[in-house]
């Protein structure tokens, strides 16, 4: 009878041995999601013109800062590598003396909140560069009110694509005309 018992009290200590290894395999798996989750950026572009000027705006409105991979434009069928600064300077070669920039680099981290200005436009040039930032760039948070009432055409525009990583390497894309940021 003895060692029916022992044999009874082994297994069960087994079971129990292998149950509680699944369980704290999964509440680590667990935690590790909830890690990944309170550090996640989210980028997204946007135009804002007020009294002081125009300016192609990136934010952080995510729970974590954003390490920029990759940056480009792609425009008319063609693959710009550069930021919006690069872009636009490059189509257009006069200097504007207005003209500001905060540039988007690889490597450069957006801390979480923040926000930086990609390309701006003093007060003196508001008017005309808001109806050429409609015109030039596609952006998803810009009603259509704005491009109808600035009597900007409904042709092919430049889209911004930013590549980023949070702090554990999770990779998204932020597109200038999308809102929602994608997994890459």
């Amino acid at each position: 009878m003895s060692f029916d018992t022992d044999r009874i009290v082994s297994v069960s200590a087994m079971v129990v041995g292998v149950a509680s290894l699944f369980t704290i395999v999964y509440q680590t798996q667990l935690t590790r999601q909830a890690q990944h989750a309170s550090v996640m950026p989210y980028l997204y572009v946007q135009l804002s013109a007020n009294d002081q000027g125009v300016g192609l705006l990136l934010s952080n409105t995510g729970i974590g800062p954003a390490m920029i991979d990759e940056v480009r434009v792609r425009y008319q069928g063609r693959e710009i590598v550069g930021d919006p600064y690069d872009f636009y300077t490059g189509l257009h070669r006069e200097p504007t003396q207005t003209l500001s920039v905060d540039k988007v680099l690889p490597g450069r981290l957006i801390p979480a909140g923040a926000g930086i200005q990609m390309i701006g436009f003093g007060a003196v040039d508001r008017d005309r560069m808001f109806k050429e930032m409609l015109g030039l760039f596609e952006i998803a948070e810009v009603p259509r009110s704005w491009y109808i009432n600035a009597g900007v055409q409904n042709t092919e525009k430049a889209v911004i694509e930013i590549n980023y990583s949070s702090v554990y390497g999770d990779g998204w894309q932020a597109r200038s005309d999308r809102i929602v940021p994608e997994r890459r």
